[in-house]
């Protein structure tokens, strides 16, 4: 039987009976017995699948590297949760941690490559890392950009992070150090991606798909660059206390060290009322008397100010922010600004001390592709050498211009660039591009074996471009994320749904758990 009749047949199959198909057991028994295998060969359709979550706004979905466990970030009625599932005959919940307010997406998370911890991503600038068993927040790292993208490297001991100002940034994993960034790309960085050899991939609106190299840094770092604003006769940026709690800082050189309000230093975990010593600190009423806290630290990105004092007021801080940073720190640095980026330029003095730039790591540009399209997401085969980019002709982005048109239900027409790609990663060569979209293709993913792409899109469709392509129209509204299982077996899907505030709140399905049927596949170990 040739490899048509074969498709014809399972085709067949799920037209002539109400119960799915099956990828052979013979397969899935090879592939249990393969050491970290996954499925080659070309899907014949979206076989059962499991409905985790049918009431919330889910914005990103991911499966754990054994494909036993999802995990997704979703908005609830007060704030976002992530909520982590164990996928049995009878998918249970493990954990459903809430993250943060409603003001700030969970735009992305991913899990360790050993599955046992799950990071997440938002635009209030943090990167979260809870247990994968527990839903317990273990650790969290704070920056001024608004994050938006977020992956680990195969070792385990970095994490990239993509901004939505177009940062990349590098930070080591367990400490979360920052130990490299490069403004890159000139808008959202929608995606990062670690290949299994150590590259890091990323994509942007921009229309760019960058491959870096990282590197052991060898010269010793002197600079760092943080962005800015302009208030109120204020420079503002932003800065992290006791590597605990981050802050709007102020620069002031007149003040003479460094102050906190006292809601910082608690967050910091600082016990204000314990606090003895204090120090007059003058201000435009008078001295104030300010309680001091000792010892500790304030890090600006990788500018690290250690065992330094801090003098507790809030009647010092302007209302803009939470911090100052006085005379006695600055003097210690050169500064400028860098009006094309918005950022203000710290350069340690000769001789300093206690002042540290920490960097172990660099981001070399190894290959740039250009696009005539903007690249919403992308993700890695294998072997790390094809992309799974998902393409629109205007950049995914939520805008009110999207929303009346939805509310009209305005069908866009299909255009060249709506669509999903394999894209070669040495040459930047698109190997095929796969349409069925209309309008904006927010998400792409390819299968372990490179060969097959999965697509979702704001037309509330998901599309598996297999042999025949299957079609899921079964969502209320905008895909956000699809992801195979690193195996091939499993796809995950991300979907915005319409609320219902009513009786059970059930709605449309927002996170779903497919199992991929193949008829003649093979297995491959990595």
């Amino acid at each position: 039987m040739n490899q048509r009749t074969v498709v014809l047949v399972a085709v067949g199959l799920l037209a002539g009976c109400r119960t799915f198909p099956k990828t052979p057991a013979a397969t899935l028994t090879a592939l249990a017995a393969a050491n970290d295998g996954y499925l080659t060969g070309t899907p014949i359709a979206l076989g059962e699948k499991r409905v985790l979550n049918r009431e919330d706004f889910v914005y990103d979905a991911k499966l754990s590297p054994d494909s036993k466990v999802a995990a997704f970030s979703r908005l609830g009625p007060k704030s976002f949760h992530l909520s982590i599932h164990e996928l049995a005959s009878q998918p249970t919940l493990r954990a459903d941690t809430v993250i943060n307010a409603l003001e700030f997406d969970i735009d992305s998370l991913e899990f360790s490559p050993d599955g046992t911890r799950v990071a997440t991503v938002s635009r209030d600038g943090a990167l979260r890392i809870y247990a994968a068993k527990t839903g317990a927040l273990e650790a969290a790292w704070l920056t001024e950009e608004p994050l938006v993208s977020v992956a680990w490297n195969a070792a385990g001991d970095l994490i990239a992070l993509g901004s939505a100002r177009g940062l990349v940034t590098l930070v080591s994993v367990p400490q979360l150090q920052h130990v490299a960034e490069l403004r890159a790309h000139t808008d959202e960085v929608r995606a990062v991606a670690f290949t299994p050899g150590g590259e890091l991939i990323t994509g942007s609106w921009d229309k760019r798909l960058l491959v870096f190299t990282v590197g052991a840094s060898t010269v010793p770092a002197r600079e760092v660059r943080t962005h800015v604003t302009k208030k109120n006769g204020l420079v503002l940026f932003r800065a992290v206390l006791d590597r605990a709690a981050s802050a709007t800082v102020a620069l002031d050189g007149r003040v003479p060290m460094i102050i906190v309000k006292s809601a910082l230093a608690q967050a910091a975990g600082i016990d204000v009322n314990a606090l003895t010593q204090t120090v007059p600190v003058p201000t435009a009423f008078g001295n104030q008397l300010a309680k001091v806290a000792k010892g500790r630290v304030l890090s600006i990105k990788n500018l690290t100010f250690d065992q330094v004092d801090v003098a507790v007021c809030d009647a010092c801080v302007p209302p803009d922010a939470q911090a100052v940073l006085g005379g006695p720190a600055l003097q210690q640095l050169a500064t400028a600004f860098d009006e094309s980026t918005s950022e203000i330029v710290f350069t340690l003095n000769e001789g300093t001390q206690g002042v540290s730039v920490s960097s172990s790591k660099t981001l070399t540009l190894a290959r740039s592709f250009n696009f005539p399209a903007a690249v919403n997401d992308l993700s890695l085969d294998a072997k790390g050498q094809i992309a799974g980019v998902a393409f629109s002709e205007t950049k995914s982005e939520r805008t009110k211009a999207v929303y009346d048109r939805e509310k009209k239900n305005e069908v866009e027409p299909e255009r060249e660039w709506d669509c999903g790609a394999r894209v070669d990663l040495a040459s930047g060569q698109v190997l095929e591009k796969k349409a069925g979209h209309r309008g904006t293709v927010a998400t792409a993913a390819i299968s372990p074996d490179g060969e097959t792409l999965a697509t979702g899109g704001w037309d509330k469709k998901v599309l598996l471009h297999g042999e025949p392509r299957s079609v899921d129209t079964d969502f209320g509204w905008a895909i956000r994320r699809v992801r195979f299982s690193r195996d091939g077996r499993r796809l995950i899907v991300a979907a915005w749904t319409p609320q219902n505030p009513l009786s059970s709140h059930q709605s449309d399905p927002a996170a779903v758990v497919y199992e991929v049927i193949y008829f003649e596949a093979g297995v491959t170990s990595r």
